[in-house]
């Protein structure tokens, strides 16, 4: 699996929170107060971190007969899927749960908790033949399937194969890498964004 992880989601963010420091500095009194709690939560979630999948996901699905007045089956046939899988997922942290662990309005010093980033809108990128998206890349009937008529065993294997390739998206977007490298970029921007107000921070992640 080729996971790539893109920063440009969170560069941008870190751009924006320079910029809201630069013109708080610039208009606020000179001894700003600290940011109210509910300053963050109308932020709600802060993306810090996208990442790219790439990834094949191999897929088979038995066809099988119930044997009558039994808990016996049998297994006649299946259905193979090969998947070419293209998705990107978010990890962002909630920024609505953040509180105040501890304020020293005299050193200008505050810890903020965080709760640790989420997976948030992950996808199965789908796009014509050549242009980059999920493709199937093989469907192989073994077994009887391969001359049963009808395309209904196919169907089902094919969304299973999809479900699949969601999961993966997913799982990509939780490993302890991408978690840790949302955590040190969220860090960075509201540590910026306080810096510009004067306040020197730190991040503790729950």
């Amino acid at each position: 699996m080729n996971i790539i992880s893109n920063t440009t989601a969170w560069f941008a963010a870190l751009l924006i929170a320079a910029a809201i420091g630069f013109f708080a500095a610039l208009f606020l009194p000179h001894k700003p107060s600290l940011p109210p709690i509910s300053s963050y939560e109308k932020m709600g979630h802060l993306v810090a971190l996208k990442v790219n999948v790439a990834d094949v996901v191999e897929f088979t699905a038995d066809s099988t007969l119930d044997i009558p007045w039994s808990l016996w089956q049998v297994k006649y046939g299946a259905t193979k899927v090969l998947l070419i899988v293209r998705g990107d997922c978010s990890v962002a942290t909630d920024l609505r749960a953040a509180t105040y662990e501890s304020v020293d309005r005299a050193n200008r010093t505050v810890t903020i908790v965080l709760a640790t980033p989420t997976v948030l809108q992950p996808r199965v990128i789908h796009a014509p033949a050549g242009q980059g998206g999920t493709r199937i890349y093989a469907v192989t009937d073994q077994g009887l399937e391969a001359i049963i008529p009808g395309d209904a065993n196919r169907t089902k294997a094919i969304d299973a194969a999809m479900s699949l390739a969601q999961k993966k998206v997913e799982e990509a977007g939780r490993t302890a890498e991408a978690v840790d490298a949302a955590k040190d970029n969220t860090e960075l921007i509201l540590k910026g964004m306080l810096t510009a107000l004067g306040w020197n921070a730190n991040v503790k992640w729950r």
